[in-house]
């Protein structure tokens, strides 16, 4: 009789609370957007049918991989055994659609699996994602589909890193998961270059101002020499230069949505994504015969910041 109710008592918590029934096989590792960074497979998918047996299985139409790469349209999905008091088919009605993030670290080798000990699926209604995105399990959000994927793709990052670079010689260093930073020769200096993996777009480059006074990507010579003047070369013949420390913005959208000339809410936009600045601790400049020098080398910190 001891057991009748304890069992039943069990029960009526897991209908209560669905995320409790999680705590008798592991422990809640966070909300969709904080376990899918480790997750190395995440979809947009509809379920198709659910497989008998007692290894809760289910067929997935993929409509978009937001993560990874998948080979063929239709993927079977095994669920972890932990989730007993629901079953596959309440969870993943046939026809809905969901994001999930697969294969987590408990997934084994050559199976697609859903973990069970965390938030790594949101149901997907029209246009929007539903269930804990980023917060507690009870939390349940709503956010946009197109805002989400933007997330997956541009999570959040931060970098900071020295470095060092001879006259005519390239510096590069990737940072977050989808950008390098350079630093490209170019007459008597350098200009600052972010670039996205796969595109030759410079995202960096709608960083203002853009007319009347030197613009902070570029770094030559006569910025960092004490008479600018002598340099008759000199951009808008201008007196002040930038200086030592370089603030720069950038976004995947430069090139794609936004282009020159940009209009004020997109260099906002460009902002709220990427920001970084370049501080340049040591430098040599070479004396030239027309009074504008080049920098023979520098060494330099970078701070990098951004995501959606």
């Amino acid at each position: 009789m001891k057991k009748i109710v304890l069992w039943g008592l069990m029960f009526a918590i897991g209908l209560g609370h669905p995320f409790s029934a999680d705590a008798f096989s592991c422990s809640w590792n966070g909300p969709f957007l904080t376990v899918s960074k480790d997750a190395p497979l995440i979809i947009h998918g509809r379920i198709l049918r659910h497989h008998p047996g007692s290894s809760q299985r289910m067929s997935v139409f993929v409509l978009e991989t937001l993560k990874g790469e998948v080979l063929g349209s239709e993927m079977v999905v095994q669920m972890e055994k932990g989730r007993a008091f629901r079953t596959g088919q309440a969870r993943f009605p046939v026809g809905s659609e969901w994001i999930l993030a697969l294969n987590g670290p408990s997934s084994k080798s050559g199976v697609f699996t859903l973990s069970h000990c965390g938030e790594y699926r949101l149901r997907v209604k029209k246009g929007e994602v539903i269930g804990s995105i980023d917060g507690r399990p009870s939390e349940q959000k709503r956010m946009a589909l197109d805002v989400l994927k933007r997330k997956i793709h541009y999570p959040r990052f931060q970098a900071i890193f020295k470095g060092s670079v001879s006259q005519g010689k390239r510096f590069q260093q990737p940072f977050g998961e989808q950008f390098v930073f350079f630093l490209e020769p170019m007459p008597g200096g350098w200009e600052v270059v972010v670039k996205e993996h796969g595109r030759e777009e410079n995202l960096a480059r709608l960083t203002p101002p853009f007319h009347f006074v030197p613009n902070p990507r570029f770094i030559v010579g006569w910025h960092l020499f004490e008479g600018p003047s002598e340099c008759p070369e000199r951009e808008y013949l201008e007196w002040n230069a930038p200086g030592v420390h370089r603030a720069f913005i950038f976004s995947p959208e430069v090139g794609e949505k936004i282009d020159y000339p940009p209009k004020a809410h997109e260099l906002e936009k460009v902002q709220r994504f990427g920001r970084g600045s370049l501080s340049i601790e040591k430098f040599k400049l070479q004396p030239a015969a027309d009074g504008c020098p080049v920098i023979e080398w520098m060494e330099f910190s970078v701070r990098l910041e951004g995501g959606y």
